[in-house]
């Protein structure tokens, strides 16, 4: 679960709708300085579904008892999330191995500074080192076999990597976009790293920047910055879509502030209603 505090309500978007966000700017993506993938099925799959193993966790919520609120999704350890994200791989390889691989990519690169992407450490945790040495085995194995001996492998490995980048890319624009509060027009301060601000519930001010953002395939390489600059209204800066302006929609929750036991936080979540925002991307 995605969780912020805004005023005296916490907003909560489940990580599925947060893949569908991403899934529907999967399908916009590209324009005359953005590259669209040629690996274009694989990534509007693996965009839509890749968080989908957190169903099993956000549908309960799962629950912080230092916060007695939902918990966000990195108060939770490793060992509560690995098996349920696991699942989740695995029904993506069920339906397309080479979009099952993007995810892999995905969810191993989470501990690996998103294959430098993003900068920083390894995580250093046990647990992690064995999703990374797991999935990158399978999905070495996922891409030959989704490759399939039609051309030359090295172009087809590039397009791949490409892909597992846009998909980086659109996951920090979907996180963004849930975690930001729409209706607040973002200050003139200096942006601030999409990392950093995955942690807290508490989000800081100020746009958002994303690192890493690909261009094309062996391409260079930028910066991309999200501002809200009216309610509903965000400006990315480059823009990377194909279309001057697109318009998208986030279901989401809204729970008072206030302490919960686990039960009362499970009974407060599932008889909130869903409310969804409108969201219009466009360009600087």
């Amino acid at each position: 679960m995605l969780v912020t505090r805004r005023g005296s309500v916490l907003h909560l978007v489940t990580h599925p709708d947060h893949g569908r966000l991403a899934g529907d700017l999967a399908a916009r993506w590209g324009n005359d300085r953005f590259r669209a993938p040629e690996a274009r099925p694989a990534l509007l799959r693996a965009a839509t579904h890749h968080d989908d193993g957190w169903a099993e966790l956000d549908d309960r919520p799962a629950y912080s008892e230092a916060a007695q609120r939902p918990a966000h999704f990195l108060e939770l350890g490793l060992e509560q999330t690995v098996g349920p994200y696991r699942r989740g791989v695995d029904a993506v390889y069920a339906e397309d191995p080479h979009a099952g691989a993007l995810v892999s990519m995905h969810w191993a690169g989470l501990y690996s500074t998103r294959w430098g992407l993003q900068g920083g450490a390894p995580v250093g945790h046990p647990l992690a080192g064995e999703v990374v040495a797991q999935e990158e085995r399978r999905w070495v194995a996922a891409l030959r076999e989704s490759w399939g001996y039609e051309g030359l492998r090295s172009r087809f490995e590039a397009d791949s990597w490409h892909a597992y980048e846009v998909l980086q890319t659109l996951d920090f624009l979907a996180l963004a976009l849930s975690l930001l509060d729409l209706s607040q027009p973002t200050r003139s301060e200096d942006p601030v790293f999409m990392p950093v601000t995955l942690p807290t519930v508490d989000q800081p001010p100020g746009a958002r920047l994303i690192p890493g953002v690909p261009t094309e395939v062996g391409g260079e390489h930028v910066e991309l910055t999200v501002r809200v600059a009216a309610p509903g209204r965000v400006i990315l800066d480059p823009y990377p879509l194909d279309a001057p302006e697109l318009t998208v929609e986030l279901p989401g929750r809204e729970l008072e502030d206030q302490p919960y036991s686990e039960a009362e936080a499970v009974d407060a979540y599932h008889a909130a209603p869903v409310r969804v925002t409108a969201i219009t991307l466009a360009a600087a």
